[in-house]
């Protein structure tokens, strides 16, 4: 729409006078009459001005007042638009449908699902039966192992882009204190006597198993943090953890993804549900459950290192350390560390929190151990 009003007050608008001589002649007498005349026009010139700038003043509020109503009404047109469209595109392809059924459905899956199916369904597929063997290059089928353990997968593919895969469980499933011995000479009667002393060594062999899955992976350490020994102080003042990696044959990342990891311990709650998944007593060849509530968080124990431990009251057994302690989603809030065991104690479990894991693995990226840094990924939630 134009609006040509500065053209319409223009066009009312008197023209110039031209210019013309001015003779000088004798002043004719003004009768009464002509005075009249006079005041008369002046009059009517002064109420034509005041008539010509009402004109204008109204014209400018009227401009105003439709350019103002041309903008509503095109504001309305719009919004009405607008919402045609999107409840034409809702009808059409029945989103709302959809959303309604979605919402529903996850709403009747988490009132009947318990920890245990979760953990079932997301979790067990990716936790591995570790097994160690003081022999280097140790045949499952034909050795015998020295010590088992629970771990899972924390990585699909390195930074690169290509497959390499990567398993936590403790420090203390994979070094141990190995015992040195000493004899001394017999002296005169040829009598020796035999002294022992400890190190701390790494198993010479690690494989590990998964559930429906025949292959036996080979693992390598890469980083691991430290323990109080029985023998022996702790090496470093890193947590009781350790980062594998997979040696030559991976683990399909379809069959056995990588588990997601909470940011921090804000996942935690006092009382809330957990459930630890893992391999107590290495017993038949598939993954254990348990469940039980978070008794405590935020724990510190001088004397098993550094990090904040998880009190729980779910069953904790020798082969379950380093398997994860997941949320009701599925979710690893901690990693499976020890029990209490005394005559007077009953369910009193640990786990490293999330946020140590984490910690750690940050330090495992320094340092010596920069190749995992520059090469693994974590899923972290």
């Amino acid at each position: 729409m134009n609006d040509d009003f500065n053209n319409f007050f223009d066009d009312q608008r008197q023209p110039e006078p031209q210019h013309t001589p001015v003779y000088h002649s004798p002043e004719p007498r003004h009768s009464s009459k002509a005075n009249v005349a006079i005041i008369v026009s002046v009059t009517l010139a002064i109420v034509m001005c005041i008539v010509v700038l009402a004109n204008v003043l109204v014209l400018a509020t009227l401009k105003q007042t439709i350019a103002k109503q041309y903008q509503d009404a095109l504001t309305e047109s719009m919004r009405e638009q607008y919402a045609q469209a999107i409840n034409d595109s809702l009808d059409s392809s029945s989103i709302v449908d959809d959303i309604t059924e979605q919402a529903t459905a996850d709403a009747l899956y988490a009132l009947q699902t318990s920890i245990g199916t979760v953990a079932n369904e997301k979790v067990v597929p990716s936790v591995a039966r570790l097994y160690m063997y003081t022999k280097t290059n140790a045949d499952a089928s034909s050795d015998s192992y020295s010590g088992l353990a629970s771990g899972f997968v924390i990585s699909d593919t390195n930074a690169a882009g290509t497959q390499q895969r990567y398993l936590v469980t403790n420090a203390h499933c994979v070094r141990y204190e190995k015992q040195v011995s000493h004899t001394s000479s017999g002296g005169f009667f040829g009598w020796g006597q035999t002294t022992y002393t400890y190190t701390w060594d790494s198993y010479g062999t690690i494989l590990c198993m998964f559930e429906n899955d025949n292959t036996v992976y080979k693992l390598e350490i890469v980083a691991y943090g430290s323990y109080e020994g029985d023998n022996l102080k702790a090496e470093n003042d890193q947590a009781d953890l350790a980062i594998l990696r997979f040696v030559g044959t991976q683990p399909s990342n379809t069959a056995h993804p990588s588990l997601e990891i909470a940011y921090d311990d804000s996942l935690i709650t006092r009382g809330m549900e957990v459930a630890l998944v893992g391999n107590p007593k290495g017993l038949g060849e598939n993954i254990s459950i348990s469940a039980g509530v978070v008794s405590q968080k935020d724990i510190t124990i001088s004397s098993w290192g550094s990090g904040t431990f998880i009190m729980t009251d779910a069953a904790i057994n020798g082969g379950n350390s380093g398997g994860p302690m997941v949320n009701a989603n599925g979710i690893v809030v901690g990693v499976v560390e020890s029990k209490l065991v005394s005559t007077d104690v009953d369910n009193m479990g640990f786990a490293l929190s999330a946020t140590t894991l984490r910690n750690f693995i940050t330090w495992a990226s320094l340092g010596t151990n920069n190749e995992i840094g520059s090469n693994i990924t974590i899923n972290l939630k």
